[in-house]
């Protein structure tokens, strides 16, 4: 009878006992190392090796993937902090501005060349187009029939990333529309009650779909509370 095949007789010793047995008693080999010297593993490809190099061969591939889990948690730590850095010198920049024109400026020079936007727009639902269109800044009702493309954003509140559609690019980016091949859109406020900010890359990677939101959403909170100071 094969040791895989496990017996009817009651109280006889199968493949499955033995695990067991083994499992809960971890250093049986320790005790009796004259059986493990003994046993013989074979290898996919046929060559017998001793328990203990079988033991070492597993914890040498466990090892290594440890180290790739280790890599891949240091490279999400070093992401994070360098997004953190972003969001501090922004925030600066906007604490510093003496007046909206200086606000808005600040905003799309520190997106450009923190955050990696080749082109920025901030639409704005309140205020008066005189007073608030400057820089990347365009005034729109919120029922304007461009905002009817962004319903959904508008909707749900929370940022989107990845490729926009074609009608949603040429509102945000106009004559940059066609360099854009990924974008962001940020809702400003309670349900875009301020406005939304969208900023767009000639890079798919830059804002594509893998890029996580929340620091997205750190960004509207800050422009937020800096707008509410003028609008």
């Amino acid at each position: 009878m094969s040791t895989r095949s496990r017996r009817t007789d009651t109280g006889a010793i199968t493949a499955e006992t033995v695990a067991e047995f083994l499992a809960a008693t971890p250093d049986f080999f320790e005790l009796h190392p004259e059986i493990a010297a003994r046993l013989r593993i074979p290898h996919q490809a046929g060559n017998a090796v001793s328990l203990i190099e079988k033991q070492v061969d597993i914890l040498r591939k466990q090892n290594m993937q440890l180290e790739r889990k280790l890599v891949d948690l240091i490279e999400v730590a070093r992401a994070n902090d360098a997004a953190v850095e972003r969001i501090h010198q922004l925030v600066i920049a906007l604490m510093e501005a003496d007046n909206l024109p200086d606000l808005l400026h600040g905003l799309a020079d520190r997106l450009r060349h923190r955050f990696g936007a080749d082109a920025v727009r901030l639409i704005l639902f309140k205020g008066e187009p005189d007073e608030v269109e400057f820089g990347p800044t365009l005034r729109l009702e919120h029922d304007a029939p461009e905002i009817g493309e962004f319903q959904n954003v508008l909707r749900n509140g929370q940022p989107v990333v990845g490729r926009l559609r074609p009608r949603q690019l040429e509102i945000l980016f106009e004559g940059h529309a066609a360099r854009i091949s990924s974008a962001a859109l940020i809702p400003i406020g309670d349900r875009a009650e301020i406005g939304m900010l969208g900023l767009g890359s000639q890079s798919e990677d830059q804002f594509g779909p893998t890029l996580g939101t929340t620091f997205l959403v750190r960004i509207g909170e800050v422009l937020a509370t800096a707008l509410r100071r003028y609008l």
